[in-house]
């Protein structure tokens, strides 16, 4: 054997041990192994907790505690700390993205003492709320989204509440509300909008209700009627009194007028009335005003209460002041023709006679309306009104109404 091979064999009996150490190494079933023994040892390490001497104790105060509990209470407490920043990072090392707005999850206990403006994710994740935050509560101006995206609300927030201007949306992201918020509610002034896109109301509001001064508007976003509201329904004993001027400033939606003699009936059809209007024939400057206002529901509002049958009606507006029969008018001839037109079932006594002569598209005269159709009524008096109910005389339930003002009332 020459010197090479010699060589060859000293050098190969240095390396290929080193070799198959290092392949041993970075084998990664032996470096599993290996991380799970010191893993395993550590734990043994720290569960071991027994003192077996004085040198295994920290004194503090009068207590001795095991240094290895204390270590243990360390390193746990080190490790949910790491956790709870890794969790946290978006809060907490906010980077430089984005105007630096800090990010929470929504049960982080950091949001509990934020200040200023903020994200908050919802519970799978998404952006729920970007805003002002303060005392752990969305307080100041700020937007809430769906986890689609779609902005909700936009605006101010009092105690995490809608409070304020602010403006709303369907879930869609058609504008749904925009005015003054109370407690979450609408309150105060503002605009409604429907699904479609369309005004319904700008106005006053009350507690989420229509309440007050407000415009109605048509699907097309034509104004139909400006005038009062309670508890989302037109106010129809606000008419009464008004003069036939004044009604056409009021209502501005489908409508046509019928005139006999001194009697005038203007039908609106876009809020579900008619009014009676009457001369005072003695005066010839005199112009028709409002004596009766005429209903076309089965159902009345009174309060914030909705009733259909008499039981009802006779708990909130007390005991009838008359039930029996009595001469139809022309505004109630015209609404129960209305009702038995197209019907195979005749409502009340069944159709009317009346006798038109339609001068234009929006008027029309009155030649003859029968004089002794009988109706059927329960009247009742309150707060200066009449109510009056047609019905059959059998019914518990009436089929329209209508409200006059009260002969009694100082």
């Amino acid at each position: 054997m020459n010197l090479f091979d010699v060589l060859v064999n000293v050098f190969k009996s240095r390396i290929v041990p080193l070799v198959t150490r290092v392949k041993l190494l970075l084998n990664p079933r032996f470096m599993v192994a290996r991380f799970t023994e010191i893993i395993r040892n550590l734990v043994q390490n720290v569960l071991n907790v027994r003192p077996r001497n004085k040198d295994d104790y920290y004194p503090i105060g009068g207590w001795l505690v095991a240094k290895k509990l204390a270590y243990a209470v360390v390193i746990v407490t080190g490790i949910l700390c790491i956790i709870y920043i890794v969790s946290q990072k978006d809060a907490l090392f906010p980077g430089n993205s984005e105007s630096y707005i800090k990010t929470y999850n929504y049960n982080s206990i950091l949001l509990k003492f934020a200040k200023g403006k903020v994200r908050i994710k919802g519970k799978s994740g998404w952006i729920a709320y970007e805003g002002n935050v303060e005392d752990a509560a969305c307080n100041g101006s700020g937007t809430l989204m769906t986890p689609e995206g779609i902005v909700i609300y936009e605006g101010n927030f009092k105690s995490s509440m809608y409070e304020d201007k602010g403006t709303q949306y369907y879930e869609n992201g058609i504008l749904r509300y925009v005015g003054d918020f109370h407690e979450n509610q609408y309150n105060g002034e503002g605009k409604l909008y429907r699904e479609t896109g369309s005004i319904e109301y700008n106005g006053e509001i009350l507690r989420g209700l229509k309440d007050g001064e407000g415009r109605l508007f048509n699907t097309g976003g034509e104004e139909i009627y400006n005038g009062q509201f309670s508890q989302d329904k037109i106010l129809y004993s606000s008419l009464l009194g008004k003069s036939s001027t004044e009604m056409a400033m009021i209502y501005n939606g489908t409508r046509k007028l019928y005139e006999a003699g001194n009697e005038r009936v203007r039908v609106m059809d876009d809020i579900g009335a008619m009014t009676e209007e009457i001369t005072n024939s003695e005066s010839i400057e005199s112009t028709a005003m409002v004596s009766a206002v005429y209903v076309m529901d089965n159902s009345i509002r009174i309060g914030s209460h909705d009733y259909t049958t008499f039981d009802g009606i006779q708990q909130a507006l007390g005991e009838p002041t008359y039930v029996g029969d009595s001469y139809a008018t022309l505004p109630e001839l015209m609404i129960i023709n209305r009702l038995n037109e197209g019907s195979d079932i005749q409502v009340i006594n069944g159709t009317a006679e009346i006798t038109l002569t339609d001068m234009f598209d929006e008027y029309s005269e009155v030649e003859y309306y029968d004089p002794d159709y009988i109706v059927y009524l329960h009247s009742y008096e309150k707060d200066g009104l009449v109510y009056n109910f047609v019905s059959s005389q059998d019914d518990s339930t009436f089929a329209f109404y209508y409200i006059l003002q009260s002969t009694n009332a100082e």
